[in-house]
């Protein structure tokens, strides 16, 4: 068994808790001795020890030991100590990492002390590790969570049917996908159109488990119902808007919700000014579930890096509500489209950028 062999067991490990660590990111650890793993560990969230210090804690003896992680270590103290002092006390013998951390207060200098030291440090790259921080090393480099939106549609390209209601559209399968795509999210966004329509919970229901996420609305005149189911699945809810009586948002932030003022732009609120907020807010992964308009205005304004349009095979006619109007040419701006089937569904996944 090889580097990429036990670099591939540090990133499984990272994935248990991608979704719950931001703003940190979410790093795996093995500590290897004899081409056998000896101990594992990960980064569980904000205060919490980091990957390699938990990995750490199961051992007194390191002594000819090699550390993998998926993220360079860190070297600066922050809410904790720096994984570097852990390595040298420990007398790890090398060190080796899939991702160079693009945090400017780590950005190489990591693996440079531990190298200055005696430490053998050396990065090994792979496509997966390189994918899995991709969201981390956008919100590094432009301060805005790396957005992913998802549209549901019949065949003919319709999301309600002709009262406008919403209708369960697709199969259990995709559903799955859609649970596993929220928990891996560090945030989920909706409209209060979305909201007033249907209802939702968007939480994560997986088996047994059930898990809240923070969640942003967008809400130009403060039309949040607080009878929301969401008032009860959200861990937190944040109101963007741009006018509102202002009854109406006391009442909100009374309730615990934060209610946040954006300008607008093109008749709309300003979806950039919404991911900064949300950048600042520590988030790395954000999940848009909010319907065709507003899956169209973050295409159209090239603000979304992936989207996932789900095809359920149904028709709904033509009275019913169209998921795109005049915006379909959205598409010519896709860098790469690709088709999976889930079950009865097909799912479009694009890639923006």
């Amino acid at each position: 068994m090889g580097h990429h062999h036990f670099l591939l067991k540090a990133l499984e490990l990272a994935n248990e808790r991608r979704g719950f660590c931001s703003p940190n990111p979410s790093v795996g650890a093995v500590v290897v001795k004899n081409n056998e793993i000896i101990a594992t560990g990960y980064h569980y969230g904000p205060g919490y020890d980091h990957a390699e210090v938990a990995a750490s804690q199961q051992l007194s003896n390191f002594e000819d030991a090699s550390l993998y992680v998926t993220l360079e270590p860190c070297c600066h103290w922050g809410k904790t100590p720096p994984c570097t002092d852990m390595i040298l006390n420990k007398g790890i013998k090398a060190v080796y990492y899939g991702y160079l951390d693009p945090n400017p207060l780590v950005a190489g200098q990591g693996a440079q002390l531990l190298q200055s030291q005696g430490v053998r440090c050396e990065q090994i790259s792979l496509p997966e590790i390189n994918a899995f921080y991709k969201s981390y090393s956008h919100w590094v480099q432009t301060h805005r969570p790396w957005v992913t939106t998802k549209l549901a549609m019949s065949l003919d390209s319709k999301i309600a049917d002709l009262m406008s209601n919403p209708v369960s559209i697709t199969g259990q399968i995709a559903g799955l996908f859609t649970h596993q795509s929220r928990k891996k999210s560090d945030a989920i966004l909706t409209s209060v159109r979305t909201i007033i329509q249907d209802d939702p919970s968007l939480n994560i229901r997986l088996g047994d488990r059930v898990i809240a996420k923070p969640l942003y609305v967008i809400d130009s005149k403060v039309e949040f119902p607080p009878s929301a189911k969401l008032m009860q699945t959200a861990a937190k809810i944040t109101v963007f808007y741009s006018e509102g009586e202002p009854s109406k948002i006391k009442t909100l932030e009374e309730l615990g919700i934060t209610c946040h003022p954006v300008s607008q732009s093109i008749g709309h609120l300003h979806l950039g000014e919404i991911l900064d907020k949300i950048g600042d807010d520590g988030v790395h992964d954000l999940w848009v579930e909010a319907g065709g308009k507003v899956f169209s205005a973050f295409a159209s304004q090239q603000l979304a890096q992936k989207s996932f349009i789900y095809i359920a095979p149904k028709l709904l006619g033509k009275r019913a509500l169209p998921a795109f109007n005049e915006d379909r040419d959205i598409f010519s701006e896709a860098k790469a489209i690709k088709w999976q089937n889930m079950g009865e569904d097909v799912v479009c996944e694009i890639d923006w950028e």
